[in-house]
């Protein structure tokens, strides 16, 4: 969180910066704690601070939080900007995208029809929206590292395992009943498309002894679910198959 504000601040009002991390990260809070309906609400809350947003880094001023904000006006001044000052993103793509964030909050609402309940797939859309918002925000309006951008927009939209809780540079699996070749693929599924150390694995998942760890990663390495590259592992093709056919209530 600290990395995104320094990096949007260069372009973006102070305070504005604050309101989108504290909206982003409740609502990424709350969608995974399973708590679906309140997330979207918080993308609601989210959506008008991106509206401000597209304000001030086009007109260089934005409308207080006191005073209301038509998305319907906003979007038509902001298509009407010239092509060559302004990315599609801006102009385009992210107005659209809040009003799909807004209709799918208002208009599906909490009185569903039917047996089958669509709150976790409302809040998967819309959360997954917001990501992509900030991540082109960061995209955009980068002045600096290039390389340090490019590794914040990638932890935002990588696969989120809600079962996996982070703590700083540590991973846990909170499920105690997987077995320790589930873990590791779980934790490499979580990273990928990076390599995770034999190190870290044995730091982060838990056994009675660490030659169970090497030995899994054997297996697993045997059964081409995962590349070892001297002390580094990543999963393969065939490895995300199996977690996303064998484990989805984890993931």
């Amino acid at each position: 969180m600290e990395n995104i504000k320094k990096i949007l601040s260069t372009n973006i009002d102070t305070d504005l910066v604050e309101h989108l991390l504290e909206h982003y990260k409740e609502l990424k809070q709350k969608f995974l704690l399973g708590q679906y309906e309140p997330s979207q609400l918080k993308c609601a809350k989210f959506a008008e601070v991106v509206m401000r947003v597209l304000e001030c880094v086009t007109k260089k001023s934005y409308t207080p939080f006191d005073k209301s904000l038509s998305l319907d006006d906003l979007a038509k001044e902001l298509e009407q900007l010239p092509k060559d000052r302004f990315p599609d993103s801006i102009r385009i793509h992210i107005p659209r995208i809040l009003r799909a964030i807004y209709d799918i909050r208002s208009k599906r609402g909490v009185a569903h029809v039917g047996k089958v309940n669509p709150n976790l797939m409302d809040a998967t859309f819309v959360v997954s929206a917001c990501d992509w918002i900030m991540a082109e925000f960061i995209r955009l309006y980068h002045t600096n590292d290039s390389n340090e951008a490019q590794r914040v927009v990638d932890s935002i939209v990588e696969r989120k395992v809600p079962i996996i809780e982070e703590f700083g540079d540590e991973l846990r699996v909170l499920a105690q009943d997987l077995s320790v070749a589930d873990k590791i693929l779980l934790i490499l599924y979580r990273k990928h498309p990076n390599y995770v150390s034999t190190k870290d694995l044995k730091s982060w998942i838990k056994t009675r002894s660490p030659s169970y760890i090497t030995t899994a990663l054997m297996q697993l390495d045997y059964q081409v679910k995962i590349y070892r590259k001297g002390n580094e592992n990543i999963i393969t093709r065939r490895g995300i198959k199996y977690v996303e056919e064998n484990l989805p209530k984890e993931i």
